[in-house]
């Protein structure tokens, strides 16, 4: 008895070991059949199994759940970049159809004095300045022998440049609309009504007024040429950068910046 007690695991092993001998003795010896010995046990086996079973089955549902988790959400990764690359495809065609919209709308005042192709612009580069600041006056590389003439009307891709005041074989002189002789009537092309008069100072600056002293124009408004005078409809002019009132003159004067940036103007096209 005392070995027993000093040795209670291996005692209990070893009676573990008899119990089943005996218990597969007496399985054998009855054929197999049912007793109550081999009934109390296979109701303990039972017993002890249908939870083993269901924690391994738990936890090989849990492993499945986990590897289905990570599969979700790198598929929801891709769904992600995807829709960053529809928005983004989304804003750039926005972005095409408001210029495309916003050129129809240009193209219905634009007038050019009906230019029909290339044959009715000559393009030129700029060879020299007058030694005037801003390129108030500079020369360019073609004259009469490609059609053009004092008064020809001078652009370029940003808009309004100025005009021809003299020419020859292979030359010709561009006053700019930044020279202080230069006035441009020009409308808002928000608002065709509204109409202006722009003028330049010896500083190259352009300034202007309003013909209607209760014209509504705002900063940023663009303008155009109005076709009165010596420029055709439509050309770009620049943007007004200040609005204020004249209460002397009782007129509604306007800072403007061109939209040509005359310090790196290297290329015009003239219209014949």
């Amino acid at each position: 008895m005392r070995w027993i007690k000093k040795h209670k695991l291996i005692s209990f092993l070893l009676a573990v070991i008899l119990v089943s001998l005996v218990v597969l003795v007496v399985s054998v010896g009855t054929g197999g059949g049912g007793n109550p010995v081999s009934n109390f046990f296979g109701s303990v086996y039972s017993a002890v199994e249908k939870p083993l079973s269901k924690l391994s089955g738990g936890i090989s549902d849990n492993i499945s759940g986990i590897f289905s988790y990570k599969e979700i959400q790198k598929e929801n990764e891709r769904l992600q970049e995807e829709n960053q690359e529809l928005r983004q495809q989304v804003t750039s065609l926005t972005l095409t159809a408001n210029e495309l919209q916003e050129l129809q709308e240009l193209s219905e005042v634009l007038n050019y004095r009906g230019i029909s192709g290339t044959d009715d612009i000559v393009s030129a580069d700029v060879i020299s300045m007058d030694g005037t600041n801003w390129m108030n006056i500079f020369t360019i590389d073609a004259g009469r022998e490609s059609g053009i003439e004092e008064g020809c009307v001078v652009i370029c891709g940003d808009g309004l440049v100025g005009r021809i005041s003299d020419v020859g074989k292979g030359w010709a002189k561009v006053v700019s609309i930044i020279d202080e002789s230069s006035k441009i009537s020009f409308k808002v092309s928000g608002n065709l009504k509204l109409i202006g008069i722009v003028e330049s100072s010896s500083d190259g600056v352009l300034s202007g007024f309003m013909l209607d002293d209760r014209a509504k124009v705002s900063e940023g408004d663009r303008i155009i040429t109005s076709g009165m005078g010596t420029y055709p409809a439509g050309i770009a002019v620049g943007r007004i950068t200040k609005v204020k009132y004249d209460s002397d003159a009782q007129l509604q004067r306007v800072d403007i910046k061109s939209s040509v940036d005359f310090m790196s103007l290297q290329k015009v096209s003239v219209i014949l």
